[in-house]
C-alpha cells in the first residue's frame, strides 16, 4: 500500500471515530477482514493495485454517509433534534421537514409558514405524543393528516377545521385551536374524539356554536371559551358535556345568564363569566350546579344582587364580584351558600352599606374583601365585627 493510500486510511478511520454511523462500515470491514486475513497480510507485501479491499469498503461508507446523512437527522434549522424530542420553532419552514426522525416523541413546529399539511407529512410517526403547529400559517389540513399518529394525545394547531379532521385522533386527551379566527363549530366537529380531556378554544371569533357540536365528548373536563363573540351561553351545547368540570366563557358579549343556562353541569366546580357585560342573571340561572366551588363574575355590570341571584350554589366556596356595579345586596343573598363559602370579594363596587342580616349566614367565611366602595362614614358601626376578616385593603 502506497504511502499516499495509507495517510487517506487513516484519515478515513480517524472519521469512523467521530461519527457514530461509520461503525456499521466498519463492522462490514471487521468480517471482511476475518475471512480474508491471510490475504489482506499479503497485501502488506503486495503493490496497492492488487489490495483495494479495505480503502474501497471505507471509501464506499464515506460517500454513502455524505449522501444519507441528513436522513438521520434534522434540518439546520432546527434548534434541537434528539430523537425523542424535536424543537423547530420560527425556523422559517415552508412545509414540515422530510427528514425527522421517525422516534420522535415532541414536536415543535409552531411560528413557521407551513401552509399546508398532508397525510404523507406525518406519516410514520407510531411514537408521536405531542404536535405544536400553532401560528404556522396553516391554510389547509388534509381530514387524514393525522390517521397515522396512533398516540397522539396533545394537538396544538391554528388553521382552518374541515370536517372529519379529527376522526381518526381517538387517543388525542389534549386539543388547543385557539387564536383560529373559528366563526362557527357546526356539528361534529369534534367527532371520533372520544378520548378528548381538554379543549381550549380561547380567543377566536365564535358567534355560533351547533347543539352537537361537542357530541360524543364524554371524556371532556375542561372547556376554554373565553375571548370569543357568544351573545349567550351555549346551553344546549354544553349541557352534554356531562364530566365537565371547569368552564370559561370570560370575554364574551353575553350580557345575561338566561334560566337553566347550565343545566346538565352537574359535575362543574369552576364557572368564570368574567367581563361578560353581565347585567342580570335570570332565576334558577344557576340551576343544576350543585358542586360548583368556584364561580367568578369579575368585571361585569350587575347592579344588584338578591336571594334569586344564588338560589342553588349550596357548595360554592369562592365568589367573585369584584368591579361590577353593586351597589344593592338584597336579605338572604348569601343564606344557601352560608355554611360553604369562605372567599368572598365584593371590592370596587358601589355599595355604601351592609345590613347585618346579609353577611349573617356566612359563617365559614374567612376572607372578605369590600374596599373600593362609597362607604357610608357610619360603616364601620353597621357591618358586623364577629367574622374575624379583614374589611378594607391594607
Amino acid at each position: 500500500m502506497s504511502q499516499t493510500q495509507n495517510i487517506d486510511l487513516q484519515l478515513f478511520l480517524h472519521l469512523c471515530v467521530l461519527e457514530p454511523f461509520w461503525y456499521i462500515c466498519l463492522s462490514v470491514l471487521k468480517s471482511e477482514r476475518t475471512k480474508k486475513a491471510k490475504d489482506r497480510d499479503m497485501c502488506v507485501l503486495q503493490s496497492s493495485s492488487s489490495c483495494p479491499g479495505a480503502f474501497l469498503y471505507i471509501f464506499n461508507c464515506f460517500l454513502w454517509l455524505l449522501l444519507q446523512k441528513e436522513a438521520f437527522g434534522c434540518p439546520s434549522a432546527c434548534q434541537l433534534c434528539t430523537g425523542r424530542q424535536v424543537s423547530c420553532r420560527n425556523a422559517g419552514l415552508s412545509r414540515i421537514p422530510w427528514n425527522l426522525p421517525k422516534t420522535t416523541i415532541l414536536v415543535y413546529l409552531s411560528g413557521n409558514n407551513i401552509s399546508h399539511v398532508t397525510p404523507n407529512d406525518l406519516r410514520g410517526f407510531l411514537k408521536l405524543a405531542a404536535l405544536h403547529m400553532d401560528n404556522s400559517s396553516i391554510l389547509y389540513v388534509h381530514p387524514k393528516a393525522f390517521v397515522e399518529l396512533p398516540k397522539l394525545c396533545y394537538l396544538h394547531l391554528n388553521t382552518f377545521l374541515p370536517r372529519g379532521l379529527f376522526s381518526d385522533l381517538l387517543s388525542v386527551r389534549y386539543l388547543t385551536l385557539q387564536r383560529n379566527r373559528l366563526s362557527v363549530l357546526g356539528s361534529g366537529t369534534f367527532w371520533g374524539m372520544i378520548s378528548l380531556q381538554t379543549l381550549n378554544l380561547a380567543n377566536n371569533k365564535i358567534s355560533r356554536i351547533s347543539d352537537a357540536a361537542f357530541h360524543h365528548l364524554e371524556n371532556l373536563t375542561y372547556l376554554f371559551l373565553e375571548g370569543n363573540n357568544l351573545p349567550l351561553v351555549p346551553s344546549n351545547a354544553i349541557g352534554r358535556l356531562k364530566n365537565l368540570e371547569r368552564l370559561s366563557l370570560s370575554h364574551n358579549p353575553i350580557g345575561s345568564i338566561q334560566s337553566f343556562a347550565f343545566k346538565g353541569l352537574n359535575k362543574l366546580k369552576y364557572l368564570s363569566l368574567k367581563n361578560v357585560k353581565l347585567k342580570c342573571v335570570a332565576v334558577n340561572g344557576f340551576f343544576g350546579l350543585n358542586n360548583l366551588s368556584q364561580l367568578v363574575l369579575s368585571y361585569n355590570n350587575l347592579e344588584m344582587i338578591n336571594s334569586g341571584t344564588f338560589t342553588l350554589l349550596t357548595n360554592l366556596m369562592y365568589l367573585q364580584l369584584d368591579r361590577n356595579r353593586i351597589g344593592s345586596i338584597g336579605n338572604g343573598t348569601f343564606e344557601k351558600m352560608g355554611r360553604s363559602l369562605k372567599v368572598l370579594n365584593l371590592a370596587f363596587n358601589n355599595i355604601t352599606e351592609l345590613q347585618p342580616e346579609v353577611l349573617k349566614p356566612l359563617v365559614s367565611l374567612t376572607h372578605l374583601q369590600v374596599y373600593a366602595n362609597p362607604w357610608n362614614c357610619l360603616m364601620h358601626f353597621i357591618l358586623p365585627l364577629n367574622f374575624g376578616v379583614s374589611f378594607f385593603k391594607a
